[in-house]
């Protein structure tokens, strides 16, 4: 899978939200699917994820915040 046209962009404030744009492509150049024209919103797309799916990123984020906090780097 590759990711064409691929940005993120954040939300101006106040808004915490971020949005992906670009085309998912296979190795061959298909288009597999698309973020969409006006992107697709992180906040409202990671609430429509099965709880078992949200439980795992979290997990492994959860090791991301471990290690800034114990390097001084996280507020």
């Amino acid at each position: 899978m590759n990711l064409q046209n691929f940005r993120i962009e954040k939300e101006p404030a106040p808004s915490t939200d971020w949005k992906v744009y670009g085309d998912i492509e296979d190795d061959a150049g298909n288009i597999l699917g698309t973020f969409g024209v006006d992107g697709t919103s992180v906040n409202v797309w990671w609430v429509q994820q099965d709880e078992e799916f949200q439980y795992g990123i979290v997990q492994q984020f959860a090791l991301v915040m471990a290690q800034q906090i114990v390097s001084g780097a996280a507020e």
